[in-house]
């Protein structure tokens, strides 16, 4: 058996030397197309050096093929260690074989794929990861046949075991905080949905599922942890979720803007690329697979671009509130856009165009999020119109105080009686006034549910507590107090007896927080805000401790239920050095009640803080 082998004939054959562990091969290969999928490994080895294309990009990209394209690498051992990690960071391969010749013999054969359980792999990892053994002093070559309907792409490392562990860590966080992000928004505005009946919080909820699971096949994490053994789930998922996110996106779009009635041309043209995307997503289960990934990764150009005009012309037309979602559609255009050209192998394969859609994903949750603040929205509404009230009060007294005055002067005789009438009238009115005062000041400032401060007390009084304490010198500092299993007592036991828990717990806070200067507010579904004017870490800390301690004594009685409930609290201490660092000290605060409840809840977690803080002694 015949080989070509030697490194005169690989001018970029790679060579291992201690010290380096790891070594990007993606400029070190060279390609050899089959269309015919016929050619063994023997047929492939034994070609001439013509046949093969050199790499001249760090990732080959060879876009959407229905031929099977061949790999060849050498690699040379110099005086490194044996134990190496080929990894192949593209979860979407049908058919992947590789072969690894050493000395002239076929020293290691791995077949795996999509196309076989994820069990087949050789290490259980979303990408494909083979162990290699490459001796000192030796040479290896390497074939890898890829075939199948998605793009075909070779970003193709050799690591050793530290780097394997350090490079999987990193992209481990970068895609929990993606996924994590767009869990959160999901489900905060699936809870809007339930809360005001708005349709269009609803549509939000299926897009972001949406965009997110195809994000979640599109990087291997589905196959690795939600149907392992499902090999034909996995094969349809992406060209599956491609076609749920447009006609999300449909759905959304066409609610939030109301071009039904207002632009029916747009909307002719969105209901075109809908049909076309649910006849797609109807034969799923039939039509070729790369047919279809092709087909959903070009309609989701056209979609956003519809999405884009559509809010430009709501935003030219008047609508504020479409001013972000424009902005948001074509953040995530380019987003996709990069993506789409880097599949259909337009562009190269790097960072932005592999990872632009996961950025644009998040930019677009985010605007679109804001868009969707109609609550806000309502609430100022409620301002707007008890701020009428009370100016129309007002004006009424000033008229009945001049009329009091003017029957004075015309008639002495009455005047006793009329003043009384007119003294009582004006008493009547100044109620009102002063009960519209009162209601226009609760809005503001009160919460209606737990009957300490709201969000709009909480915001202000961070922001004046800060700016005292950075005049002052003085340390300032925040607890954030949230409600564990919120959903679950939602679920289990209703609206009410969620809004009871809320309230036993701000009872509790009020009888342990009870000096003039502190303030507890409640800014979140589940969340209190408590600031600490004065306090140090460890004064802070201790109330957190005795504030846990009474939730967890014993459990919310109801007379119907006993709920047992605990909270997470997240401690911040800071000593300001500028006088809008209120924000920074909330996101350290939120940041460890995040950690606390990721570690099982019922705890206190303190903050780490960038800025220098004071410890009580």
């Amino acid at each position: 058996m015949l080989y070509w082998l030697t490194s005169s004939v690989y001018g970029a054959q790679v060579t291992l030397s201690a010290g380096q562990g790891l070594y990007d091969l993606g400029g070190h290969l060279a390609w050899l197309r089959d269309p015919t999928h016929a050619l063994s490994v023997d047929d492939v080895a034994a070609q001439p050096e013509s046949v093969w294309t050199p790499s001249n990009a760090p990732i080959p990209n060879l876009g959407y093929s229905s031929e099977s394209v061949w790999f060849r690498l050498a690699v040379t051992n110099r005086d490194a260690a044996e134990r190496w990690y080929l990894a192949i960071n593209y979860p979407l391969i049908r058919r992947l074989d590789v072969y690894v010749f050493q000395s002239g013999e076929l020293g290691a054969m791995f077949q795996t794929g999509d196309r076989l359980e994820f069990a087949a792999r050789p290490v259980l990892h979303r990408d494909f990861i083979f162990p290699l053994v490459i001796p000192a002093h030796s040479d290896v070559t390497i074939y890898i046949r890829v075939s199948g309907p998605y793009s075909i792409q070779m970003p193709l490392r050799l690591l050793d075991e530290r780097a394997m562990v350090e490079q999987d860590s990193l992209m481990a966080l970068a895609h929990g905080l993606f996924f994590g992000f767009v869990l959160v928004m999901a489900v905060y505005n699936l809870f809007l949905y339930l809360g005001t009946g708005d349709r269009a919080y609803l549509f939000y909820v299926l897009f972001s599922v949406s965009i997110g699971m195809f994000q979640f096949v599109e990087q291997g994490f589905a196959y690795q942890l939600l149907w392992p053994q499902e090999v034909g789930l996995q094969n349809r998922a992406t060209g599956l979720f491609i076609l749920l996110s447009l006609l999300s996106s449909f759905l959304f779009v066409t609610h939030f803007l109301g071009v039904r009635s207002g632009a029916s041309g747009l909307y002719r043209a969105f209901c075109v690329l809908a049909v076309i995307a649910l006849l797609l997503l109807v034969g799923t289960p039939w039509l070729d697979e790369g047919m279809v990934l092709r087909a959903g990764v070009v309609l989701s150009v056209p979609a956003c671009l519809l999405a884009m005009v559509g809010g430009w012309f709501s935003w030219r037309s008047g609508r504020p509130d479409a001013r972000l979602f424009t902005i948001a559609w074509a953040v995530f255009l380019i987003g996709v856009m990069l993506l789409a050209l880097n599949k259909l192998g337009v562009v190269p394969r790097n960072f932005f165009t592999e990872h632009g859609a996961e950025v644009g994903t998040v930019v677009e949750l985010s605007l679109l999020a804001l868009a969707l603040a109609r609550r806000i929205n309502l609430e100022r509404a409620q301002r707007i119109v008890l701020e009428q009230q009370a100016r129309e009060l007002e004006r009424t007294a000033l008229l009945a105080n001049e009329r009091a005055l003017e029957l004075e002067r015309l008639s002495n005789d009455h005047l006793e009686w009329r003043v009384r009438e007119r003294t009582e009238e004006l008493e009547r009115t100044l109620s009102k006034l002063s009960d519209a005062n009162r209601q226009l000041e609760q809005l503001n400032t009160q919460d209606p549910v737990t009957g300490v401060g709201n969000e709009n007390r909480f915001v202000d009084a961070l922001r004046c507590e800060c700016e005292r304490s950075f005049r002052n010198g003085e340390v300032l500092s925040l607890l954030v107090v949230e409600l564990d299993r919120y959903r679950d007592i939602l679920a289990d036991f209703g609206q009410v007896a969620a809004e009871e828990c809320l309230k036993s717990v701000a009872d509790i806070l009020v009888r342990n927080i009870n000096r003039p200067a502190d303030l507890i507010a409640r800014y979140g579904d589940k969340v209190f805000g408590v600031l600490l004017p004065g306090t140090h870490a460890d004064g802070a800390r201790f109330i957190a401790q005795r504030v846990a301690d009474q939730i967890n004594q014993q459990p919310f009685n109801f007379g119907i239920c006993q709920i047992t409930a605990t909270v997470s609290i997240g401690v911040a201490t800071v000593l300001p050095t500028h006088p809008d660092q209120g924000r920074s000290l909330l996101l350290s605060a939120e940041s460890a009640v995040y950690v606390a409840q990721n570690n099982g809840g019922n705890q206190i977690q303190q903050a780490l803080v960038a800025e220098p803080v004071m410890t009580s002694s």
